[in-house]
């Protein structure tokens, strides 16, 4: 399986990541890169996850910000991950030496080169942080719009005919048992990034039975999935739960089973999808018609203002992008790139020796 994901997002509670959780399950090693934009934590990453391609599976895990650039990667057979562990996704190790190691790509550049810099680095830095901190403002504006969406929903939700439903779906879905332990993992599937809301579609290419949800009020959505992880898993599926950035990463919009193929992906997600053999689910008719249209004048509103908001944060994002990339250039002229090769092959050497792969 080709997986793809977000290491996370920013919500309106700040920078969300699950990555932790996997850092912490047992037999995992994780190598934690520290060092500056430009510093070659990307490249060193796609290094090592092409090195091992072809021996075990890959997940891979790409900034929400800037979806072209690695922020993390996970091999399966050698229990082993590799992650960005510098701000807005900080990590450090929870037993140093033991089950993670800080690999400092600082010692990989010319502290001179720098300090000649310096007036120039601290500017851009600062102007960057600035446009960084006004992307998540409206971000947190479009959670709080979409948030009203979902409660007017939740409101209006007929309760007895989305039950029985579900039942019925539930039926139709779900093998009497799977071969799993029932584990419930969390990953983000879906991100606004400067391309706008952005959905990691490569990774649903290994699931024949795809369904699109289509949901013009998120609560239905949420509702369904929470509890068919929750039937998946005590059947014994291994399921993949993928919060909603939306709403600070506490309700769900996708619902992946690896095991059965099967994945419920929310349709307001999926800008230039086009896969033929999709199923679709109308979820809109599980709400009360006649309490909908009480609200349908807030509701268009809120529509146009998260979408609004979107396209602002997703601007602003792109023009925080071209700062960071003039931050990575004097990083890049002062960085000694045989010395970083050098930490990646001696990763992979350690990877191979110690962990078995």
């Amino acid at each position: 399986m080709s997986e793809v994901y977000f290491l996370g997002a920013m919500t309106a509670n700040g920078f969300s990541t699950e990555f932790g959780r996997i850092m912490e399950k047992d037999g995992v090693f994780t190598y934690i890169l520290k060092g500056a934009a430009g510093t070659g934590k990307s490249s060193l990453m796609k290094k090592i996850a092409q090195h091992f391609e072809n021996t075990q599976h890959i997940r891979r895990f790409y900034c929400s910000s800037d979806p072209d650039s690695l922020d993390a990667v996970y091999l399966d057979g050698s229990q082993t991950a590799i992650v960005d562990g510098t701000a807005p996704h900080v990590f450090d190790p929870i037993v140093p030496g033991v089950d993670q190691k800080i690999v400092d790509l600082g010692s990989c550049w010319n502290e001179e080169t720098l300090l000649a810099a310096a007036a120039d680095i601290r500017c851009v830095t600062a102007a960057n942080k600035s446009m960084a901190a006004r992307a998540a403002r409206f971000s947190a504006a479009v959670s709080n719009i979409c948030s009203d969406t979902y409660q007017i929903g939740a409101d209006c939700i007929l309760s007895e005919k989305l039950d029985s439903f579900t039942e019925r779906f539930k039926k139709k879905l779900l093998g009497k048992k799977g071969t799993g332990s029932g584990e419930r993992s969390l990953r983000q599937l879906t991100a606004l990034t400067r391309y706008g809301v952005t959905t990691m579609t490569d990774t649903l290419e290994d699931y024949f039975d795809v369904y699109i949800m289509n949901d013009d009020n998120y609560a239905v959505t949420d509702y369904l999935l929470s509890l068919l992880g929750d039937e998946a898993a005590a059947r014994g599926y291994d399921v993949i739960l993928c919060p909603s950035q939306l709403f600070n990463n506490s309700s769900y919009e996708h619902l992946l089973i690896p095991e059965l193929g099967v994945a419920l992906v929310s349709g307001r997600c999926l800008t230039g999808y086009n896969n033929a053999d999709t199923k679709k689910l109308n979820l809109n008719r599980f709400y009360d018609k006649k309490l909908i249209s009480q609200r349908r004048t807030r509701l268009r509103m809120n529509k146009a203002a998260a979408k609004d908001l979107s396209c602002e944060a997703a601007k602003t994002m792109d023009s925080a992008k071209e700062l960071h990339d003039e931050i990575e250039s004097f990083y890049i002229s002062a960085m000694d790139f045989d010395k970083l090769d050098a930490i990646a092959d001696g990763i992979i050497k350690e990877i191979e020796e110690l962990r078995g792969k």
